[in-house]
């Protein structure tokens, strides 16, 4: 079966307190999903995954606070500052326990060693405020609080400190001065009202607006005063304006607005409730009337004020989506509504904003027979059934959420033991088909709890890979034909492939069946398309390189119908392909191909829905996807939700009775609701990260400061300029596309090249541009556009008064050259003919060498210095030429950098482009002096290798493949392990054109990805 199993990631399971039943069955399934976490951390770009703090600038930047470092992170990649003794303007000390963005769009940290210090964008420098007379009390910072101006209140082991923006103390709060308390001050809060709210050791007091004393807040209960007797570490304001508390190991009290009192909580206050005895770190309001809470040592609990509902989300090893850490110090919820926990592993953040996509995870811990989910099936009595691996068929009753096994855990004798089930169908009888080593059938209402063989010809001990159930058939495939069979007599009939005949089926593995209402089908196989006619002959359709709109490619894994009855396929390989035409007697059908170069997350395709919504919905092995059939446009699955589960199986999809879909994968499903899926609204917040001019490092933040001009000049003589962009809109970051242009150089908008986001020159000539920025929503939507002024210098000899008065010498010299020839004229004729002979002799000689380092540069990758496309194309011609005439082997190898997307998000693109040349070296090195290495685009190379066949030219494959992965890179300290997926093919030019070879040898490439990466296939 499909070998392509790539790891996914599955949530924690929730456990709730009391659940409500929920009435379809899309509900009943959602009520299982889980919350998928993705993580940042050390593996990718943090600087220490001990997390200590979180905010979210005016920009919309994430800022981390590490034990080791600070970090900013704009969705792709992370920038880190860090203390450098000898510069006085960085961070003044690496241990950050507390952030605060202020309101001129600069940050505010509290250290551990350092005290207080203020980041200004506008210079990107820090400065800080220690302890002493005229700084803080203590340099030990735990919280930091607005002042509603332009300061900070600074908590600290001393008191409070009230600091402006000058770095002056303003004000000094003291144990026993004003009714302050005596102890740490771990919390300090201002309300929406102006109430300063300050957390200590044994209490909790406020200061109103105006007020000059603190008042110590009541309880009202036992509970509420024992809880606030262990201290208190964090606050929370709701948008009713109740007060949210966070003790020391007491849990939560909350105090109502007009109230003097705290007031206690049933599932929330108290040792004994699911906090247990962790210390409440923070809180956010995840959904309307749902709390996010912080535990230190407890994970992250979910409340659900109106329904006193608990659910915790804890670290599971078992879980890939799971939290990575128990030991969480903070929580934020950004302006996009994704929600940013603070662990002792690193970042973990969430969509929380309702998607109407989730997943459930299966296995044992779940009630579910088994993890993968092979196969899926709705019956019409409302059971969602699943066949999983080693045997697991499990019914899931969509009305009451019950599990029934019926595959190898209900009986200790079945017929499923070992083997996945790859299909299940059910017949009006009540008859449940299923498809495995064989096939089997059960029968349920005759009390049947495990499915018995079935002696059908032809399948016995073989894989069955689909089924479906067309009018009064059973239809069947396999790896040696199809199968039809009939319902109500049983007569089966068999079709196979024969190569003798060209109107049998293209081919013995058939991977997906789309039965149609005459009693034919469509056939999709691994070697081409089939429609089976009423006289049993098949019609086969296959790629047609030279033919635009032929099929995509020959592996055709699914099939189904749009709204309109229009056909769909997927591929392996080839991504979706929509007939538009479809095929007539003497006419072959017209496809419109989805790939991903149009934003499918893969073009290996495992199942495709038509959606309520009327999308095609996509699984792949590498996430869900959906394309709308108007505009072709691609909206990918929110990485916050695909987390849970990205790798999904072929033909393990299934449609509710109200209208969800279903997708089986690797270690749970995914339950895509198209009716509840709203446009998402996206933010205005497209920021520069990073910017060099003229080879030097620019300030990108302070182009981002509002109010501000945007403008960079480049300096005299070094005209290269590189601008990196995101949108800091986290929910979406896969689901956006970039543009820019330089108004006043370019003509039209350049799409920057995969997931770079960055705007690159070269050699710009004087004046004065506007580079314009742009980010779009799938559907080609302008969502967040920008400008930046961009001003190069001319030089000296480049000015118009210079250049006129060059022009006047110029020709006052060559006026008297010109008389002084006239007088000598004829005695020195001569000699000048001789002399004029010389130079341009001379000058010819210099101009041919120069035309020579041209056309070399033409010809070369400017970053490698390895050959580029266009060189590669001229030498294949010439090979092409001499197989033609004289029979000459040469072979094509196509290589590409496995993960490499991952290097360029962890330590950014200039180490990307290193990492690009140390392979291209490796690479070359393996290579004979008469093979040609080029780099074909991104992190794609290609190498001609002449005079070889097929065999030879993976044995130089191999060699690459060894020389590229043998040693690590190595870069400032840093490790990077780098492999490398290769295809070859041998040429065969009296048969093919260029391009069919280039697709040979690009499917090979892929084959090599899916069978697992750092390998060589000959195509």
């Amino acid at each position: 079966m499909w070998l392509l199993l790539l790891s996914f990631a599955v949530t924690l399971i929730g456990i709730t307190l009391a659940p409500a039943r929920a009435a379809d069955p899309s509900a009943v399934l959602a009520e299982r999903a889980e919350v998928g976490f993705q993580t940042l951390s050390n593996n990718n770009g943090l600087s220490n995954n001990t997390v200590m703090a979180l905010a979210q600038d005016q920009t919309g930047f994430i800022w981390i606070g590490t034990l080791g470092g600070l970090n900013r992170f704009d969705g792709y990649a992370t920038r880190t500052f860090e203390h450098d003794p000898n510069d006085p303007g960085s961070l003044p000390n690496g241990f950050v326990r507390t952030l605060l963005p202020a309101s001129d769009g600069g940050m505010w940290l509290g250290t551990h060693t350092a005290g207080v210090a203020y980041y200004d964008p506008r210079s990107d420098r820090f400065t800080a405020l220690g302890s002493g007379p005229d700084g803080l009390g203590h340099v030990q910072v735990y919280a930091l609080a607005p002042d509603g101006e332009d300061g900070v209140w600074v908590a600290n082991v001393a008191g409070l400190d009230h600091v402006g923006r000058d770095l002056r103390v303003r004000e000094r709060v003291r144990s026993g001065e004003k009714g302050f308390p005596a102890g740490y001050v771990f919390a300090i809060f201002r309300d929406r009202a102006g109430t300063l709210w300050a957390g200590t050791e044994k209490a909790v007091v406020r200061r109103p607006a105006g007020a000059d004393r603190w008042q110590t807040l009541g309880t009202g209960d036992a509970d509420s005063a024992q809880a606030l007797a262990t201290g208190s570490w964090s606050f929370f304001e709701d948008p009713a304006g109740r007060m949210w508390i966070g003790t020391n190991g007491g849990g939560i009290v909350s105090v109502a607005p007009g109230e003097d009192k705290a007031r206690s909580h049933t599932a929330l206050t108290g040792s004994d409730t699911p906090l247990g005895r962790a210390t409440v770190r923070g809180m956010v309001e995840a959904r309307p009337g749902v709390l996010w809470i912080s535990l230190f040592g407890g994970g992250v609990v979910e409340y659900d004020i109106g329904q006193d509902r608990i659910r915790l989300f804890r670290a599971d090893p078992n879980v890939p989506g799971a939290l990575k850490g128990n030991f969480t110090r903070g929580i934020i919820k950004d302006r996009g509504g994704v929600v940013w926990v603070a662990t002792n592993m690193g970042v973990a953040w969430h969509n929380s904003v309702p998607s109407g996509i989730a997943s459930i995870a299966l296995g044992q811990s779940r009630g579910f027979s088994a993890r993968d989910a092979w196969s899926l099936w709705t019956a019409p009595d409302g059971g969602l059934w699943l066949g999983m691996d080693d045997g697991g068929l499990d019914r899931l009753d969509l009305s009451s959420g019950h599990i029934t096994p019926f595959g190898r855990n209900a009986a200790a004798r079945s017929a499923l033991v070992g083997t996945p089930v790859y299909a299940i169908r059910g017949t009006e009888k009540g008859e449940v088909w299923v498809g495995s080593a064989g096939l089997s059938r059960l029968r349920p209402a005759a009390g049947e709890r495990t499915p018995q063989p079935f002696p059908l010809p032809g399948t016995k001990g073989r894989d069955i890979t689909t089924m479906r159930v067309g009018g009064d058939h059973l239809w069947i495939g396999t790896y040696y034909g199809l199968l039809r069979q009939s319902l109500s007599d049983g007569q089966t009939t068999s079709f196979t492939a024969d190569p003798a005949r060209p109107d049998s089926l293209s081919n013995n593995e058939v991977w997906a069946i789309l039965p149609r209402s005459d009693g034919t089908a469509w056939v999709g196989t691994a070697n081409g398309l089939n429609l089976l006619q009423p006289d049993g002959t098949f019609r086969r359709f296959h790629r047609e390189v030279n033919r635009p709109g032929s099929l995509p490619h020959d592996y055709v894994a699914a099939l189904t119908l749009d709204s309109r009855g229009r056909l769909w396929l997927g591929t392996t390989g080839g991504g979706v392909a929509l007939m538009v035409r479809e095929p007539t007697e003497d006419q072959p059908p017209v496809f419109r191909t989805v790939t991903r170069q149009h934003g499918l997350p893969s073009n290996t395709i495992a199942s495709l829905l038509p959606g309520s919504d009327g999308r095609i919905w996509v699984s792949t092995d590498n996430g869900l996807a959906a394309i709308d059939p108007d505009d072709f446009s691609v909206s990918l699955l929110d990485r916050g939700v695909a987390e849970t589960i990205t790798s999904y199986l072929p033909g393990s999809a299934t449609t509710l009775p109200d209208g969800g879909l279903v997708f089986g994968g690797s270690n749970g499903i995914t339950l895509v609701q198209p009716q509840r899926i709203r446009a998402h609204a996206y933010l205005d917040a497209l920021a520069v990260t990073r910017v060099v001019a003229g080879g030097q490092p620019v300030n990108a933040s302070a182009l981002n400061v509002p109010d501000t001009p945007a403008k960079v000049h480049l300096p005299p003589g070094n005209r290269r300029l590189t601008v990196e962009f995101a949108l800091l809109d986290y929910a979406v970051t896969d689901n956006v596309r970039y543009l820019y242009r330089l108004d006043g150089f370019d003509t039209d908008w350049t799409a920057p090249e995969g997931e770079h986001r960055v705007a690159a020159y070269t050699n710009l000539p004087p004046g004065r541009y506007s580079l314009s920025l742009r980010a779009l929503a799938p559907d080609g939507v302008v969502v967040a556009e920008r400008s930046i002024s961009i001003f190069v210098p001319y030089l000296w000899h480049e000015w118009g008064w210079v250049r006129f008065l060059g022009l006047a010498v110029a020709l006052s010299a060559g006026a008297g050259i010109v008389m002084m020839l006239e007088r000598a004229r004829i005695e020195k004729l001569s000699a000048a003919k001789r002399e004029l002979e010389a130079k341009v002799e001379e000058r010819t000689a210099s101009l041919r060498d120069a035309n020579d380092r041209l056309a070399e540069l033409a010809t070369r990758d400017p970053l490698t210095g390895i050959h580029n496309r266009r060189a590669f194309m001229e030498r294949l011609d010439q090979e092409w030429s001499a197989a033609l005439r004289h029979g000459q082997p040469f072979c094509v190898l196509m290589l590409d950098l496995d993960h490499f997307k991952e290097v360029n998000d962890t330590y950014g693109h200039l180490v990307g482009d290193t990492v690009l040349r140390e392979v291209a070296e490796r690479a070359q090195s393996a290579l004979r002096d008469t093979d040609m290495l080029a780099r074909y685009g991104g992190e794609e190379f290609v190498v001609l290798t002449s005079h070889t066949d097929a065999a030879q030219a993976q044995v130089a494959a191999e060699r690459i493949r060894i020389a590229v992965s043998q040693t690590p890179v190595m870069l400032d300290g840093v490790v990077i392990q780098v492999t490398v997926s290769i295809g070859v093919s041998q040429a065969a030019p009296h048969r093919e054109t260029q391009t069919a070879l280039f697709n040979r040898t690009d499917n090979a490439m892929y084959a090599a990805k899916a069978a697992g990466r750092n390998r060589v296939v000959v195509g």
